[in-house]
This record gives structure tokens, sequence and C-alpha cells, in this order.
């Protein structure tokens, strides 16, 4: 028995606490896999007047929204979206849901019910310190060759460009084989409760609809601006439990999590998927010893020297628990947030075996298990077979494959355990530089490249659904 009661009177409030608490799972360690790309390095934007491009100035406006929680405002966001998609007589729903949350759908119907979805997220993270930014972080400034804006990479680039290619299909007036869905949800950044969970849960006449989602979690790890070693589209990810841990003993929360930084599980030999994404990736390594590695994935659990291993390596196969300072909790006493990495066939007691120390019994907790062990989706499935084939004509010399996240939790997961395949796919070159400014200060979009994604989304969702 997992689940115990928490200390504090009021359940239910302690129980929200924590299902409506930020999740922090985006943590890619910079140089292992990030995005990443390029602007064009002979300056040729120079004198471009980018205002002129569609694409700029409904991406500026957006940025130029406050999405972010628990300031922001998602409605404005989803209203935003629908005008856009509307001024060119495409119907749209919009999902109000109390005074900041928004969900949207609109639908182009082709000769098949099954429609392929665009999914995105309204919601950005906050951005503290404003005044610290070169532009107002919610002002879309745009001082060639980059666009500024907290959201800029997550995501609402992305998201522009799905809506480009919704529009786009919708002008070239051409019957669509494929129904064609543009998804965008709220709350992503606090566990989407209010998001794509409660869709799944509230309409599952649309979700019985989806054929295959295409949303963000995909990543470009480049050496410089003019090479890419590696284009990825996620598949997959790890399952993630939320826990929080409550006490009224600051010392003995402080005790706990130290006991718990120490925790270990046993190494496994990754899945079939895993291990053919290992192997497909080993061999942008620059390491001749690691590619040696990773092109043997049924050896890696073994290894004799697992422990000097890339983390990211090591985190494809084991579960791992990720633990979160101590902090005063708002209903009396101290908290601690942890949050379990589990694998895909990995079971929540048999990870709680492994990494929750015996002491954890004399504390009071709570889990949120959102669903079941992890689903992957098959790069068998035509869209990710229709994403090689692009990659492989528009960007030949530029190696590309599955690619699977072991620290990144996105809404993937929660359609994929509905049955429907879903892959992250990112179309943007961007330095590198640029893409660790996402969550800081800065946050901005070079132009060039945005632009080039873009027209290189809007050519994959052609593909996909004529």
């Amino acid at each position: 028995m997992l689940q115990k009661s928490l200390i504090h009177k009021n359940r239910g409030r302690a129980r929200a606490l924590l299902y409506l608490s930020p999740i922090v799972l985006i943590a890619l360690v910079a140089g292992i896999i990030n995005l990443a790309g390029r602007f064009d390095p002979d300056q040729s934007w120079h004198g471009v007047d980018f205002s002129k491009h569609e694409a700029v100035e409904i991406f500026r406006q957006y940025l130029a929204i406050d999405t972010s929680y628990p300031e922001g405002n998602e409605i404005p966001g989803a209203e935003f979206l629908a005008r856009t998609l509307e001024s060119e007589g495409i119907t749209v729903h919009v999902e109000r849901l109390g005074r900041r949350n928004a969900n949207l759908w609109a639908i182009l119907e082709g000769a098949e019910h099954q429609a392929l979805v665009l999914h995105n997220h309204i919601d950005v993270e906050p951005a503290p310190q404003p005044e610290t930014w070169r532009f107002p972080p919610f002002s879309g400034a745009l001082d060639p060759p980059f666009i500024y804006g907290r959201g800029a990479f997550d995501m609402k680039s992305l998201a522009i460009a799905q809506l480009m290619s919704m529009l786009e299909m919708k002008r070239q007036g051409e019957p669509l084989q494929r129904s064609l869905i543009f998804l965008a949800t709220g709350d992503e950044e606090r566990a989407s409760l209010m998001g794509t969970r409660r869709l799944i849960q509230q309409h599952p006449d649309l979700i019985s609809r989806f054929y295959a989602v295409l949303t963000e979690g995909g990543s470009v790890e480049a050496t410089d601006l003019t090479e890419v070693k590696y284009w990825g589209t996620e598949f997959g990810q790890k399952r993630f439990v939320d826990i929080w841990v409550c006490d009224g003993d600051q010392q003995r929360l402080q005790e706990l999590r130290q006991e718990l930084m120490q925790a270990s599980a046993p190494p496994r030999t990754p899945g079939r998927l895993v291990s053919s994404f290992l192997a497909t990736y080993s061999g942008s390594r620059d390491n001749p010893e690691l590619r040696r590695i990773l092109n043997r994935p049924d050896q890696l659990a073994n290894h004799p020297e697992f422990a000097t291993l890339p983390p990211y390596t090591q985190a494809m196969t084991r579960n791992e628990v990720v633990v979160f300072p101590v902090e005063v909790d708002p209903e009396g006493g101290f908290k601690m947030r942890l949050i379990l990495h589990l694998l895909p066939d990995a079971e929540v007691e048999e990870a709680w075996e492994e990494l929750m120390p015996a002491s954890l019994e004399a504390f009071d907790y709570v889990l949120d298990i959102p669903h079941g062990p992890a689903v992957l989706t098959s790069f068998d499935h035509p869209v990710f077979q229709t994403i090689d084939k692009l990659m492989s004509e528009r960007l030949p010399d530029v190696p590309h494959g599955p690619l699977f996240l072991p620290w990144v939790a996105t809404d993937a997961r929660f359609f994929r355990q509905q049955g429907v395949p879903s892959f992250g796919y990112s179309p943007f070159w961007i330095v590198s530089s640029d893409s660790q400014k996402m969550k800081g200060r800065n946050e901005r979009m070079p132009v060039p490249p945005f632009l080039e994604g873009v027209e290189r989304y809007v050519d994959l969702v052609g593909r996909l659904v004529r």
C-alpha cells in the first residue's frame, strides 16, 4: 500500500496542492540532448524586413500575450488562436475553464474520419524579474535576427508552425485525404490537469478521432552553426510519478532528502525500441568507445564501467528518483517533492522497493500516478516514416532518427496511454545557446530558422494529410 494520508487537517486542499503543483521535468543537460541549429552564418539576414512575414507577425502577437502561470491567462491566448483560424473560415471550439484556463480545437475534414492532430500547449513558464530582460518578456520584440519572448521555445514557435500548416491546408483548397485537427491545450506546465488530461476525460468522441499526434519533444543536437550531429524524433519517454512528503520537522525532512539523494537502482537491459534508438544514436557519438557501447544496448546493464557512462545513458537503463529541496508548506509544516522516473516497463511498486528507504514510512506522503506504465510508439508508424523521408530528402547530410527522452515529460504520454501514436518533432535548426535560454532570461528565437522551420513543417503536414 503506497498511499498514505497527509498530516494536514484539510486533506482535499493538500491533495489539490500536489496535483496543481508545477511540473519541472524538462531538465535536459546542456551538450547531451538539446535543441540546436543555425541561422545563415553569412548574415544574409541583414536588411531583411522580417515584419512583412505573416508567420513572424502572428508569432510576435502570440508571444505578446501573457499565458504564464500563475499571473498570466490562457484564455486570451486561445482566443487569439481562434480569431486567426476563424479569419480563414475554419470553425473553432474554445473551451474556457474558470478564469484562466482554456483548451481549443479546430478541424479540417478530410476523406478519412481519423485525423492527424497538431498538438501544442498554450501556457508558458513564468518570467520572474522582467526588468532584467533585454526586452519585456511578453512583448514579442523583434530585434533582428531574433524575436524575444517567454515561450519562444516552449512552445509558441512550434504552435505557430502548426497554425500556419493548418491555414495553408485550408488556403490551398485541395481536398484532404486525412482529416486534420489543430489542438491547443492549457495547464501543461502544471501537470495538464485542466488541459490534455481533462480533454481525454471529457471529450472521448474527439479523442476517438485521433489517428496520430504531432507535438513537442523532438530535438536537434549540433556541434556548430553548420553541422548537426543528430536530429531526433521523440517516440517515448519514461513514466513520471509525483510524490510530496510532509512533516512538521524540517531537519527530519532534510535527513530524508540526503538519504534519497544517495539512492540508486540497478541497471536493466533496455527494451526493444529503446535499444533500437541507442544503436541508431551510437553512430553520432564522437567517442569511439561510447559508439561501441551504445551499439550494443544488450550489454549496457552489465558494462564494467557503467557508472562512468554519460548520465543520459544511465537514465535509459534504470529507474531514478529526483529529489527537490525542502520547502515551507503553506498548509503548515514542511514539504519535499520527489519525482520517480520509471522505465517504460517498470511498475511503481518495484521502483519503490529499489529507491525508497525504509525510513520514508515514518513520514506522511501522497502520490500522483496519472497513468499506467509508459507506452512507446513504434518507428514503423507511417508518421515516423514520413518524417524520416522528409528529413532524408530535405536535409540529406543530417543524421536523424528516433529519440527517447529519459528526463522529459510531455503530453504525448497521455495520448499514448489512449492508444494514440504520438511523436515529438521540432522543425527548427537553432543554436544551442538560444535553446538554453528556454526557461531563463531573454528567451528568443532566431527568425531565419524559424521561417525555414515553419516551411518545413507545412511540407510535413501536407505529406501526411494529402
